[in-house]
């Protein structure tokens, strides 16, 4: 298929071939005109304006770049008028271009000091020195050959106008990448009009002292507008010097060879001290509005991730709440059924319907956790523990579980130090239960055992080692599955076929609280013959020792009463089912009043006295918090007894503890509840009450 070729237009051109092909026919014109001379290419800045021409051009450009450079020598000098010389300056741009783009980075950024050098070294100086070699040698056209210091002319002018020329044109006309201060440009011009005069002085008079005191505003200029200040004082710098040696514009024309290489060198010498110490402040201002761009970058994923934090907790909160007041009728209607009268079978679905109930209880808990953790706002209670009761309470969870398995369960201790030390003994106990439960779950057949022991830490005897080991005969960890054991919701076997369930929370959370206790679980297994967890921390002695546990008591009538009568119990709670598990549980031990919302509780509080009050959170017409301070209000205004009120909801996050102790409740207990978690709860706020 045939390409349909677009007519070429004028404007096909860029801006660098307008640029540099409007400067050099001002150059060799402008040369013409003032000397009157045939070699029009040897005009010092030409070669490089030409070089930059073909720098910034499209190579598909050069040959019209040749061609009007060689129409432009034929008007300027009349036909066949043009030296040899103007032959070479074209090979010579186009070299150097070439060199250019083989030996600098393709950004071509000359207010780099290192660009600026390998431009010079390795592209301005071979280009110029090879012209130069050819003027020497090539005949001129009838003309004497050309002199030793001609030819040396030649190569410091090409030079000197190359290492000005070209990085001054290519800043120029790259206006965006160096635009970096935010100066308005009256005062650019202002500033370039300024140094303009002082040169204007300088070049009229010769001092030495106006030589040394344009350094000082060249920087300033450059310092306070980057390279494209530099660049444009460099080209007006060129401009005048050109002016100078050639009209004799401003004052007389230099008179010797001496005089026209001191002004190019002094051109030369100000760019190119300017240019690199203007690129250098220029990628420092640019390195700090990256920074402060990504410190503000910073700064907004920060606010988004807090945000993004708070909706998570905001909606596992929701979702806990909704989660356990379905789950507390649950469990607690199962934990009243099964304390009736049933048959062997009945007694053995509710003992699943509890089991289950269980089991999505602890994956909530392990949810939440994970969520607290990544809040940070997983804390540890460290306070005094009998090391033996923490194990052996984790221990009794699950060891009527593994006999009904068939599985063996054992439990040894080998404690060579006092038993009481100081921890978080609900997380340890947390802990050993996640590392039984595992095993329990995966051992079909053998037996689990469970060794735990207490020695004193060496060197320092106010240090216990406390280490238990769950080992099973299960079927045992892959390496390459123990590698991902620990990682949040992995598990050994994550195929669709998987035999066990589990949402591979507990050992993720395990680990997490393990480290935050300065200690660490290892884990030992080999296919098919089992696995060993170990938990290994070190922990202060206690210095006092530890309370004694206080037994669950029993929900038997009158277990909440030392009188005769029976305790007048408020529930406020507005669900059905909640109200009917309250109703279940406590029923035949007090005599309750249930109410549907807040403000309903603070009138029965105030038409007559209660011994205990239990408040839900999220209630219609009265939340449970307002109704809890308005009934304390009420208590301080009339000086009554304190009532003891103990907030029953399924918030359960510990900031939804903290703000219902903070509204006045003496005791949290979240859903879903058990008898014997309730009554405890309620018996434990009673005695304080009564002390």
């Amino acid at each position: 298929m045939a390409v349909e070729r677009r007519p070429w237009r004028l404007g096909d051109l860029d801006v660098a071939f307008w640029t540099g092909l409007i400067g050099y026919t001002l150059l060799i014109v402008g040369r013409r005109t003032f000397l009157n001379l045939n070699a029009t290419a040897a005009i010092w800045p030409a070669g490089g304006v030409m070089a930059a021409a073909f720098l910034l051009t499209k190579p598909t450009n050069w040959k019209w770049i040749v061609l009007a450079a060689i129409g432009e020598n034929i008007l300027a000098n009349g036909a066949f008028g043009f030296s040899s010389r103007t032959l070479l300056s074209i090979p010579e741009a186009m070299l150097l271009a070439f060199l250019v783009r083989k030996t600098c980075p393709p950004s071509l950024n000359f207010a780099d000091s290192k660009t600026l050098i390998r431009f010079l070294l390795l592209a301005a100086t071979p280009a110029c020195l090879a012209s130069a070699v050819a003027c020497y040698f090539l005949p001129n056209f009838g003309a004497p050959r050309t002199a030793t210091s001609a030819a040396v002319g030649w190569f410091t002018g090409h030079m000197l106008g190359a290492a000005i020329a070209v990085p001054t044109m290519a800043t120029l006309l790259r206006p965006r990448r160096y635009k970096v201060f935010d100066r308005p440009a009256w005062e650019l011009g202002l500033a370039s009009l300024a140094a303009l005069a002082y040169a204007v002085m300088l070049f009229s008079g010769h001092s030495a002292v106006l030589a040394l005191m344009m350094f000082p505003m060249s920087m300033f200029i450059a310092f306070r507008y980057g390279p494209i200040g530099a660049s444009i004082v460099s080209a007006l710098m060129m401009i005048l010097a050109l002016l100078h040696i050639y009209a004799g514009i401003p004052g007389p024309r230099p008179d010797t060879y001496d005089k026209i290489q001191w002004v190019q060198m002094y051109v030369a010498v100000m760019f190119i001290t300017c240019l690199p110490a203007a690129g250098a402040l220029a990628s420092l201002e640019r390195t700090r509005r990256l920074l402060a761009q990504r410190t503000q970058t910073a700064r907004q994923a920060r606010r988004q991730a807090d945000e993004a934090a708070q909706a998570k907790t905001r909606f596992l909160a929701n979702m806990s709440h909704e989660i356990r007041t379905p789950l507390n009728g649950v469990i607690g209607l199962a934990d009243a059924l099964s304390r009736t009268e049933l048959k062997s079978d009945q007694r053995d679905m509710v003992d699943m319907i509890q089991g289950s109930g269980r089991a999505l209880n602890g994956i909530l808990s392990d949810v939440l956790d994970l969520a607290r953790a990544d809040a940070g706002g997983l804390r540890l209670t460290p306070e005094a523990f009998d090391a033996r009761e923490a194990v052996s309470a984790a221990a009794y969870l699950f060891q009527s579980i593994a006999r009904k398995k068939g599985v063996g369960f054992e439990v040894e201790f080998d404690f060579r130090c006092r038993r009481d030390v100081t921890g978080d003994a609900l997380r340890i106990r947390q802990i050993i239960s996640n590392l039984i439960s595992n095993a329990v779950k995966f051992t079909e057949e053998g037996k689990i055992q469970v060794r735990a022991s207490l020695k004193p830490h060496a060197g320092d005897r106010s240090l216990a080692n406390l280490t238990v080991a769950v080992i099973d005969t299960g079927p045992g960890i892959p390496e390459e599955a123990r590698s991902r054991l620990f990682r949040r919701f992995e598990q050994a076997d994550n195929s669709v076929a998987r035999r066990y369930g589990g949402t591979g929370l507990g050992l993720a959370i395990s680990r997490e609280l393990a480290e935050m206790m300065g200690g660490r679980i290892d884990c030992e297994s080999e296919p098919g013959h089992g696995a060993a967890f170990t938990l290994r921390l070190t922990l202060p002695v206690a210095v006092q020792a530890a309370p004694a546990p206080t037994p669950a008591p029993e929900v038997l009538p009158g277990a909440l009463s030392g009188a005769a009568r029976r305790q007048q119990v408020l529930l406020a709670e507005d669900h059905p089912v909640n109200q009917r598990v309250i109703q279940a549980i406590l029923g035949d031990i007090v005599e309750l009043t249930i109410v549907g919302d807040g403000q309903a509780a603070l009138e029965a509080c105030q038409a007559r006295a209660f011994d205990l009050i239990l408040m839900d959170t999220h209630m219609p017409v009265m939340d449970g918090l307002t109704a809890t301070r308005a009934i304390r209000a009420m208590e301080a205004g009339s000086g009554g007894p304190r009532t003891p009120i103990v907030s029953l909801t399924a918030d359960a996050m510990p900031s939804q503890v903290q703000e219902a102790l903070a509204a006045g409740a003496d005791r949290h207990l979240a859903k879903p509840i058990t008898a014997a978690a309730l009554v405890a709860t309620m018996s434990s706020a009673m005695e304080q009450k009564a002390a």
